[in-house]
């Protein structure tokens, strides 16, 4: 992958982690009511962001996380 298709995140230490695991779980939240072009828009970024650790089973990962806590299910 070319450098330019890569997303760099510069983070400072511990209080930039914090809040970057707050907006996270925010984003998980509101998962299910965002639209699906959104949500794959979101997905491809996070699948090519550098500066934070990755994690080869993210979309896993992510569909458990949203299906524990959709809190729009009936």
């Amino acid at each position: 992958m070319a450098d330019q298709d890569r997303a760099l995140i510069d983070t400072h230490g511990e209080q930039d982690y914090v809040a970057l695991a707050q907006l996270g779980a925010a984003v998980i939240l509101a998962w299910p009511l965002l639209e699906p072009d959104m949500q794959r828009d979101l997905i491809a970024t996070a699948s090519v962001v550098d500066g934070v650790k990755r994690d080869p089973s993210f979309e896993e990962v992510l569909t458990r996380l949203v299906q524990m806590n959709n809190r729009s299910r009936g």
